[in-house]
């Protein structure tokens, strides 16, 4: 009996042994393969990492170049916003100069009209004179000579 005690006792003793052996190969294959797993996670992580980080860099120049964008436009809109003002400016000072222009004109066209007015009457005048110097000598040759002592005499 003890033999045979042995024997089965061998028996499961190598029967152990053996499932000890498999389960530890088992275990060394899972080890394997989680390692790998962990692994390729370690590359695909490092690979979003990188790729992350390269959209992040191009977000940042976009960003970037945006801002510049926004800056050159702030600019191009301050200086439209001058040149619309120096446009108003010239615009206001040139209907200053046309009104002025059209005031200058009327007072030249009214003196104009009042120097030929003047002119006129200057006329009529010097050929009042004429008129009146003919009668008097008219009146000075038929009236006897009297010595005149004044104007009213």
């Amino acid at each position: 009996m003890t033999n045979s005690l042995e024997k089965v006792f061998s028996k499961k003793s190598k029967e152990i042994d053996e499932k000890i052996k498999n389960s530890f190969t088992l275990i060394r294959q899972d080890l394997s393969e989680m390692d790998q797993t962990v692994e390729a996670m370690r590359k695909y992580l490092k690979r979003k990492d990188k790729n992350y980080t390269y959209a992040k860099s191009q977000d940042n120049k976009l960003r970037e170049e945006f801002r510049r964008n926004v800056d050159d436009f702030t600019i191009k809109i301050t200086q439209l916003k001058i040149a619309l003002s120096t446009v108003n400016s010239l615009k206001s000072e040139y209907i200053i100069r046309k009104d002025l222009a059209k005031i200058e004109d009327r007072i030249k066209t009214h003196f104009k009209y009042e120097i030929d007015r003047y002119k006129d009457k200057v006329e009529s005048q010097k050929i009042l004179i004429k008129d009146l110097e003919s009668r008097l000598k008219k009146l000075e040759k038929e009236s006897p000579s009297i010595k005149k002592k004044g104007w009213f005499s």
